[in-house]
C-alpha cells in the first residue's frame, strides 16, 4: 500500500510533467493556429502552395548553406510571377548545433545577369568576406556592402537613384541571381512583410538601367 506521504512527495513531479503535456500541446496548436493563419493569407492573395523549386532551394544553399526546403508558394505580384520558399540549415561549432530558419522570395527578370548581392553591413562581414564594392555614396557603403565579379557592372546596377531606394528600404537584402531577384530575411515567412519586400523589390527591378539589361543580360533558360 502506497502511503499518503509518497503520494504527496510525486504531486510536484506530477504537476511537472502534466505542464509540460500541457505545454507542447498548446504550443502544437498555436503552431497549426499559425500555420493556418498564413495559408488563409496566402490563399486571399491568390497565391498557391507548389512544390519547393530546386533553384530557389540552391540559392538559399549558396547564400547560406545547405539544409531543406519548406513550404512554398506561388503566385503573380503587379504583374510578375512570385515565388516564396522557407528554408532550414544548422550550424554546429562541434559542440552545439543551432537551426536557423529563412525566407526566400524571388521575382523574375526579363533577362539573365551577372550576380549582385547587396546586404547589410556588419564588421564580421569584413573579417570574413572581405572587402566589397566601394561606391560614391558614403552612407550607402556605411549601411550595405555590394559583392560583384565586375566593379563597372555593379557599380552600374547600383547607381544614385538605385541607393536611393536602397536606403529608403534598409532591411531588405537581396540577390540578383540569373534571371531573378531575390530577396531573404530570417523566420519563416509572413504575407505582410512579404508584400512589403516586394514592393521594395519592384521598386529596385524598375530602376536597374535599360543598358545593363542590353549589354550585361543573357538569354533566359526555360
Amino acid at each position: 500500500m502506497i502511503s499518503p506521504f509518497a503520494v504527496l512527495s510525486l504531486l510536484p513531479l506530477l504537476a511537472l510533467i502534466a505542464g509540460l503535456v500541457w505545454l507542447v500541446v498548446w504550443t502544437n496548436r498555436r503552431g497549426r493556429a499559425a500555420a493556418m493563419r498564413r495559408l488563409a493569407q496566402a490563399q486571399s492573395a491568390g497565391w498557391y502552395p507548389v512544390p519547393p523549386n530546386p533553384w530557389l532551394a540552391q540559392v538559399a544553399a549558396n547564400l547560406f548553406r545547405e539544409g531543406t526546403p519548406g513550404q512554398s508558394f506561388a503566385g503573380v505580384y503587379d504583374g510578375r510571377g512570385l515565388c516564396v520558399l522557407d528554408y532550414t540549415y544548422v550550424t554546429s561549432n562541434g559542440k552545439t548545433t543551432q537551426t536557423h530558419r529563412v525566407n526566400l522570395v524571388a521575382l523574375p527578370l526579363p533577362v539573365a545577369l551577372p550576380p549582385v548581392t547587396v546586404m547589410r553591413e556588419n564588421g564580421l562581414w569584413r573579417v570574413f568576406r572581405g572587402g566589397d564594392l566601394e561606391l560614391e555614396n558614403e552612407q550607402f557603403n556605411e549601411q550595405f556592402r555590394v559583392e560583384c565579379l565586375d566593379d563597372r557592372y555593379g557599380s552600374a546596377v547600383m547607381h544614385p537613384r538605385m541607393m536611393e531606394c536602397q536606403l529608403r528600404n534598409p532591411g531588405l537584402e537581396w540577390q540578383i541571381a540569373g534571371n531573378a531577384f531575390v530577396s531573404w530575411s530570417r523566420g519563416s515567412f509572413a504575407v505582410p512583410d512579404v508584400f512589403a519586400r516586394l514592393q521594395a523589390m519592384t521598386e529596385l527591378i524598375d530602376l536597374l538601367p535599360p543598358f545593363v539589361l542590353r549589354d550585361y543580360g543573357g538569354p533566359v533558360h526555360q
